[in-house]
């Protein structure tokens, strides 16, 4: 899969399985638009929770191989975008100043924290 497919794949992935119905579109149309995107991700740090379907939260998620390839939604330029392997996750989660999404599997699991101090928040489907 190309990267802009995967990107997209985590991306709507995270939108449509997570979110609740009534802020999915919203979210799809502008993480896709550049000058909406910052505005969005701000989001992350304040409101996000609100837009999170309860049903999904889960307590102890079932984690893939550390070698997995996990992308980063994030209101920080430097993390928003990019890819990083499983094994990094909970220091980049842990040392997070600001909102931001890690998705694991697309549309199956995923990891939230708001902007710190703050826990995280793991989100899960079958």
């Amino acid at each position: 899969m190309e990267r802009d497919e995967l990107i997209l794949a985590h991306e709507s992935g995270f939108v449509r399985s997570f979110l609740i119905r009534e802020r999915r579109d919203r979210y799809l149309s502008q993480l896709q638009l550049p000058k909406k995107r910052g505005t969005l991700l701000d989001r992350l740090n304040h409101r996000f929770h609100r837009d999170l379907d309860d049903r999904h939260i889960c307590d102890s998620p079932t984690l893939p191989p550390l070698d997995t390839l996990c992308y980063i939604i994030a209101s920080e330029d430097k993390l928003d975008g990019n890819f990083v392997p499983a094994s990094d996750v909970p220091d980049l989660l842990a040392s997070a100043a600001f909102g931001i999404v890690v998705s694991y599997i697309p549309g199956k699991l995923a990891a939230y924290k708001d902007e710190a101090p703050s826990n995280t928040i793991w989100l899960q489907r079958p």
